[in-house]
């Protein structure tokens, strides 16, 4: 496993990278990098028309991409943890993050390698589990570079949860992943 030093270097220079979170394994990239964001699509099989997540460690990281001020209070309701807000982005935010969806997945999380890793990053980053698509998440540091031989995977452990984050639309309330 690589440490906080070299996979934020990776990010820095639009690679594609793992690490642990609340409850999986995930993979991630630099949200301000086009060429990132095809190559970790590209990696999973994912369709861009889904959209991906951004998770971060402050909710400063997230003014790129919505209008913080306006979303503070009800966003702070359930973060930081493991919940995953649907939220109104910005008009130039990129179409590869949010997909063909009219909102922005967002987590301010609590798990320690993220906030380490956000914080040294100095931003938000893309957060999509670490699996191939319609392929279980992949479930230790040696999987990873089983599957992804060429990605830096951080040094950590998961946060002790058995799933992925709830995702609920901020406006609606809806629970969208339960």
């Amino acid at each position: 496993m690589d440490s906080l030093g070299s996979v934020v270097n990776s990010l820095k220079k639009g690679e594609v990278i793992a690490y642990p979170t609340e409850g999986v394994w995930g993979l991630g990239c630099d949200p301000s990098n086009e060429k990132a964001i095809t190559k970790l699509l590209n990696l999973k099989g994912r369709s861009k028309s889904k959209g991906l997540i951004l998770i971060g460690s402050s909710l400063e990281q997230f003014s790129k991409f919505i209008e913080v001020e306006k979303y503070k209070d009800k966003l702070l309701e359930k973060w930081p943890g493991h919940h995953t807000w649907l939220v109104p982005p910005k008009p130039e935010t990129n179409k590869l993050i949010i997909g063909n969806n009219e909102k922005i997945a967002l987590r301010l999380s609590s798990h320690k390698q993220v906030i380490e890793l956000c914080e040294e990053f100095k931003g938000a980053i893309i957060s999509s589990s670490a699996n191939k698509e319609n392929s279980p998440t992949l479930g230790s540091p040696e999987e990873i570079k089983g599957i992804f031989p060429d990605i830096k995977v951080l040094v950590g452990e998961l946060g002790g949860l058995s799933h992925p984050s709830k995702i609920q639309d901020l406006l609606t309330g809806e629970l969208i992943r339960g």
